[in-house]
């Protein structure tokens, strides 16, 4: 064998060396893409298995109303979870021990079955989604949302005993609504991944969202908790609260009275009413219906389109059902009073009426005479009046309004002009949005100066050419009545972060002064007589002097058969000074009636008698109205009938006695009722007198007169409610008590009358 001489030990020695460096410098690469370049992904791996992050939803802030009652809050809920590699490597660990001899095989716990106990006998799920879920191969499968403090902490205690550590309960939020559906479409919803997409929760959501918090906690091989020493928490910021001009109590009363409009008068395209604050635009009350459960939104509440959608759903349509289900969610959730726009009809007359006395374009002195039509441009068929009985003849401006005739307030645009007429159009705030602090307000449609032909200002002059949304028109009409000035209309008072500091505060916002006090005032005067005048406006309440207007208009723009309508009132108070206006729009009312005067008012008449006294407006009565004040019956039971007759009679009721006794048994109607003066009170005399039943008849159609004869005619007493209870013409609208029912004789029957003309 040849020996190994120096040169080739350099050799061997050179080429082991640079083998070395090589190796060392891969080394030395690795080390620093894995110390350095790629640092974060392994720092990453490597707290995956040594930490476990838990985080703690922060508390979104509450939704108080004007008194500091929520409407909505967020609540701490559990989600229960199991871990599946620590129950794993429990069962593991248990096994190693007892074939180490270490644990007594009598010693050993069932963990699979102890874990499906505990969660199938607390929560609403079955063995085998549970079982499925403690075998997956990851650190986290969710068993239940939504869980309650009380439940979640019994299903800890029992697994904790047991010394099982794999199933645990992390708090979270949970956005609650204690009212259910009161404002629903004002203050809106959360989208399930929690962030605001509808009403105020979609506007300040970026207020009322906090900062979420974590739990890290260190983690042992077998993937258990390492205990206080390893864990670090981070607190969770809870979001600030909001605290609105919505008052619950008049938002109640809103929502009552226009559900019920919407029923009687079977809305085709739902409603809206809005109560606001004349003077500074703090929106009271914000209303559409039919609304919806803010605790369930995706529910459809529609009856009709829940049929459709199942029925999409049968026949496996899975397309058409989702399209149909969002849109049936949009129509459902939207705001109608901010986001659908209409034609305002006669209730827009008061915007004409108003820039033309400012512009001294007319005066109070000026007449209009109606014959029914008039024709604005040859050729063209004439525009009518709503009146068919040959119009209203020779009128003066408060005459025009309080009729609401049309020809006479083409007249009235007519001499105000185009260019007039599109400038307090644009000053009114009818070409733009209100700014009111809520998502998806709409802007309106309307003609500009440059395309109004005569035919447009003749149909804009009385509401019937420009849409706009029901809140512009209560801002523009609000300006009209409160010296003239635009106000911005707002919903949220001040901002409050989690320790009560006010972060921002909203006050009234004057955009600018329309038109001057002096025509503001004529206006306010004019409106009340519409209310007042001969006491037959449906809106008319004793002791309140109300200013309002009414409008009906129809849906020019739609094709279809018949036509469509809209009926709407807006009403303020006090009449002299306004502190309180309202609109109410109804969409497409297809019960028979539809205008504004018979199906808007009473939602307005209804509310304001809510509504005012408990504002602080007590009514204040003229003699007519105290004279014509209903007698609350007194209790005469056990008195001698001789002096009880004396009583009624002094009040100025009626008696009538069954049986021969001396005093008073019983009485029909019972103390505390409120009727009429000439009422009938019946008293019973005698122990076991067998009382008298009628059935009720059906009033609808029928004038207070006959209304009054028949139920007289069977032992019954009318309490006609409405405000034009001592109009002629006016009629039982079909809205009484006990209506067809068998009830006792002396009993009181409550009937509305209204006059169903555009007159108010």
């Amino acid at each position: 064998m040849e020996k190994s001489t120096k040169s080739m030990k350099k050799r061997l020695f050179g080429v082991v060396f640079i083998i070395m460096l090589a190796v060392m410098a891969y080394i030395a690469f690795t080390m620093y893409k894995v110390a350095v370049k790629e640092s974060g992904k392994y720092q990453a791996l490597a707290n995956d298995q040594q930490f476990k992050t838990m985080t703690v939803a922060a508390n979104r802030g509450t939704i108080y109303d004007a008194n500091g009652q929520i409407l909505a809050q967020s609540v701490t809920v559990y989600t229960v979870y199991v871990d599946p590699l620590t129950f794993q490597s429990q069962i593991s660990e248990q096994l190693k021990k007892v074939s180490d001899g270490k644990l007594s095989p009598d010693k050993t716990v069932d963990f699979e079955r102890e874990i499906v106990s505990a969660l199938c006998s607390n929560l609403d799920v079955t063995e085998e989604e549970v079982r499925e879920k403690l075998y997956k191969n990851n650190r986290y499968q969710v068993i239940a949302k939504d869980v309650d403090k009380d439940t979640a902490t019994a299903i800890m205690d029992r697994l904790s005993d047991l010394g099982i550590i794999s199933v645990g309960a992390a708090p979270t939020a949970k956005r609650y609504y204690p009212n259910n559906d009161l404002a629903a479409n004002v203050i809106g919803h959360l989208h399930y991944d929690g962030y605001g997409i509808y009403g105020l929760e979609s506007y300040y959501d970026d207020y009322l969202t906090g900062v979420d918090g974590k739990i890290i906690t260190a983690i042992d091989a077998f993937g258990r908790e390492i205990q206080y020493r390893y864990k670090q928490s981070y607190d969770a910021q809870d979001g600030d609260s909001i605290y609105t001009n919505i008052d619950t109590t008049i938002q109640y009363y809103t929502e009552k009275a226009l559900k019920s409009a919407v029923e009687i008068n079977n809305a085709k395209n739902k409603g809206c009413a809005i109560v606001m604050e004349c003077k500074t635009g703090k929106i009271l009350a914000m209303a559409t219906e039919p609304d919806y459960d803010l605790n369930n939104p995706a529910e459809i509440y529609d009856q009709k389109t829940a049929a459709a959608l199942s029925a999409l759903a049968e026949i496996g349509d899975e397309e058409g059902y989702n399209a149909a289900r969002s849109e049936a969610w949009n129509l459902q959730w939207t705001n109608k009073a901010i986001s659908s726009l209409y034609y305002p009809g006669s209730v827009f007359k008061v915007v004409t009426g108003s820039a033309a006395l400012e512009e001294r374009a007319i005066s109070l002195l000026d007449t209009y005479y109606c014959n029914g039509s008039v024709t604005v441009v040859k050729g063209v068929p004439p525009m009518h009046c709503w009146t068919t009985s040959g119009g209203h003849g020779t009128q003066n401006f408060v005459q025009a309004m309080t009729n609401s005739c049309n020809p006479a307030f083409i007249a009235i645009g007519q001499k105000l002009g185009a260019k007039a007429f599109t400038d307090y159009f644009k000053a009114y705030g009818l070409t733009e949005k209100t700014g009111i602090d809520l998502p998806a307000e709409t802007s309106s449609i309307y003609i500009p100066y440059s395309r109004m032909t005569t035919i447009d200002l003749a149909a804009s002059s009385f509401g019937q050419a420009n849409k706009i949304t029901p809140l512009q028109m209560i801002t523009a009409y609000a300006a009209v009545v409160n010296g003239g000035y635009l106000v911005t209309p707002y919903v949220v008072n001040k901002i409050v972060d989690a320790e009560g500091n006010i972060v921002k505060e909203f006050t009234p916002t004057i955009k600018r002064q329309v038109i001057s006090e002096e025509t503001s005032a004529i206006m306010r005067d004019t409106l009340e007589t519409v209310v007042t005048v001969n006491q037959g406006s449906n809106v008319y309440i004793e002791g309140y002097d109300i200013g309002g207007k009414s409008g009906t208009s129809q849906k020019l723009d739609e094709k279809g058969g018949e036509t469509k309508y809209v009926s709407s009132y807006c009403a303020f108070y006090p009449a002299e000074d306004p502190e309180i206006i309202m609109l109410v729009m109804v969409d497409e009312p297809t019960a028979g009636r539809y205008y504004g005067s018979a199906v808007a008012a009473p939602v307005v008449s209804e509310t304001f008698q809510e509504i005012l006294p408990y504002l602080g407006y007590y009514a204040e009565y003229s003699e007519e109205e105290l004279e014509n004040l209903d007698i609350t019956v007194p209790d005469v039971t056990n008195g001698d009938v001789a002096s009880v007759k004396a009583t009624l009679e002094a009040l100025g009721l009626e008696a009538e006695t069954v049986g021969d006794g001396e005093k008073v048994i019983r009485q029909v109607p019972s103390a505390g009722n409120a009727m009429p003066r000439g009422c009938t009170v019946v008293l019973y005399t005698e122990e076991g007198a067998e009382p008298k039943y009628v059935k009720v008849p059906d009033l609808t159609g029928k004038d207070i007169e006959y209304a009054n004869r028949k139920l007289s005619e069977l032992g019954l007493n009318l309490k006609p409610l409405g405000g034009a209870v001592r109009k002629s013409g006016a009629k039982c609208s079909g809205v009484m008590t006990h209506m067809g029912e068998e009830v006792e004789v002396g009993t009181i029957i409550e009937a509305y009358f209204i006059v169903d003309d555009e007159t108010g």
